[in-house]
């Protein structure tokens, strides 16, 4: 997964790095930025290869500026450096102490953990009829420890606004989805949690449009906005909604539906 990298051309540019410090390049989705992580230093850095790229690291910036005002707590908890260049720009972003959920858990697992997330969300999130989006949000994306949950990776922030609740039910379903890729069955016990789930955001006045055929909404705004549309040209793997087999989003899809006439 890491390589280490030495006085190695990175964007075009030379970084030298002290000998005795031990600096490794993550590997990611293709992408228009690189990732560095500095053990020594508890931090990683990203940086841009070219000109999207650098928008990319200043709306990280703008993101989670904006999510820490939400949530009430200090920029600097998250972000060590921001630089804007002419032509290279980084943000270097504290490593946070916590649990980072693997999206492929099958959803009975990841349960209590979505419903931790739902909390946080209907608490911070601005109850708005459009607001600002995460845009990407699976459990990669999300680290719980004692003291609070925080959203990483804010390299969307400036899509345009969606309806509320576009980042919750863009989780609930991505954890009802990206376990099953690899033909894993979801089982009675899934189906039992997904309804529990869905009926959670109907209550919760999400709404219909978001709700009532999520993969045709996730689908027309990935697709539509700006700066989405420009990640998914990139790579469409970057959104589970494309890469979800239409066997799953028909079960999906009937369960919802079983929902809607149970209410």
């Amino acid at each position: 997964m890491f390589s280490t990298i030495k006085n190695k051309i990175i964007s075009g540019k030379i970084f030298n790095f002290k000998d005795t410090e031990d600096v490794r390049l993550i590997k990611t989705h293709k992408n228009n930025t690189q990732v560095l992580y500095f053990p020594q230093k508890k931090i990683y850095r990203k940086l841009n290869k070219n000109k999207k790229g650098k928008e990319k690291i200043h709306s990280e910036n703008l993101g989670i500026s904006w999510y820490c005002k939400r949530i009430k707590i200090k920029k600097k908890y998250l972000i060590k450096k921001y630089f804007k260049g002419k032509k290279i720009s980084f943000i270097d972003l504290n490593e946070i102490n916590g649990l980072k959920v693997k999206s492929w858990r099958p959803l009975t697992e990841n349960y209590n953990l979505l419903i931790k997330f739902f909390k946080h969300y209907i608490k911070f999130y601005p109850k708005k009829k459009l607001s600002h989006i995460h845009g990407d949000l699976t459990f990669d994306n999300i680290i719980f420890n004692k003291k609070r949950i925080i959203v990483i990776d804010w390299e969307f922030f400036k899509a345009s606004k969606s309806l509320y609740g576009y980042d919750l039910v863009y989780l609930f379903l991505s954890a009802a989805c990206l376990p099953y890729l690899n033909f894993r069955q979801f089982s009675k016990q899934d189906e039992i949690i997904f309804k529990k789930l869905w009926k959670l955001l109907i209550n919760s006045k999400i709404s219909d449009e978001l709700t009532n055929r999520p993969f045709n909404y996730f689908s027309k705004k990935i697709k539509s906005d700006f700066i989405l549309k420009k990640s998914f040209r990139l790579s469409k793997r970057k959104f589970f909604p494309f890469i979800t087999s239409n066997t799953h989003k028909i079960k999906i899809m009937k369960l919802i539906n079983e929902i809607k006439h149970e209410n």
